[in-house]
């Protein structure tokens, strides 16, 4: 008996919700890529009953799962769960003489990202410097020109105030937790088989870190995370240990 055409091309969701923490799956977002790639370890027998040698016995132990996926949006938790981070949500507002170590010549950058400088002055006076002339908000920042009169700081110590406004930003520190293991749920279409439904539950996987973070390209940005499905215990006899997966069937 023939089997019937079974063909595979999918796409989908991918969520992510921490392991072990209560709580719903999270939306990763665009994802152009979810693979497993089992991992085994070859023990051979070499066959030594006759010239020219060959295999005379062989076993493949399973040594575990590989994982990988490619995300599209560079949304903060999406970063954040990738490089290891945290991330704190600032709402628009105002910086009131902001601390500054200015020097002519160049950009300083402040706190926040600035919409608008209002005012800046020297770190012990009152007297405001003249925008524009002495200081120019430049890609969020503050630009001093050469000639400005704004005077150089002595030993890096602060030498001006800045008050500037600021839209609402989210500040991620990448690289400060420890490694967290999650929960991945794949809900997918297959689109060689008219939109049916696929669903697949990594039990545990250990987060992996994202292989590269480019901050200038060509193309649009891609984040691929690597990392590994580790055995799930809870899980009883004849179920898996690292995956699940269903599929609704082909008529």
């Amino acid at each position: 008996m023939t089997m019937k055409d079974q063909s595979y091309l999918g796409s989908g969701k991918v969520l992510a919700r921490e392991y072990g923490v209560p709580g719903p799956f999270i939306d990763v977002g665009n994802c152009s890529a979810l693979n497993f790639s089992p991992q085994t370890n070859a023990i051979t027998l070499a066959d030594h009953t006759q010239p020219g040698g060959g295999e005379r016995n062989r076993v493949d132990r399973l040594t575990g799962v590989e994982m990988s996926y490619t995300f599209h949006d560079f949304a903060p938790e999406n970063l954040a769960r990738a490089l290891r981070g945290t991330v704190t949500n600032v709402i628009a507002g105002n910086a009131v003489d902001e601390a500054v170590v200015g020097y002519k010549g160049g950009l300083v950058p402040l706190l926040r990202i600035a919409k608008e400088i209002t005012s800046v002055k020297p770190a012990t006076g009152s007297t405001n410097y003249t925008a524009g002339t002495d200081y120019v908000l430049q890609d969020g920042a503050l630009f001093i020109p050469a000639d400005s009169a704004i005077v150089d700081p002595v030993g890096g110590v602060a030498n001006l105030k800045v008050t500037y406004a600021f839209g609402a930003q989210s500040v991620l520190q990448p690289i400060v937790t420890a490694a967290k293991q999650y929960q991945l749920l794949f809900l997918g279409l297959n689109e060689a088989q008219s939109g049916k439904a696929v669903r697949i539950l990594a039990h545990r996987v250990s987060g992996g870190v994202m292989a590269q973070f480019s901050a200038i390209g060509d193309e649009h940005g891609a984040g691929e995370v690597t990392g590994a499905l580790m055995t799930d215990s809870a899980k009883g006899a004849g179920l898996s240990r690292y995956f699940e997966v269903v599929q609704e069937v082909i008529a």
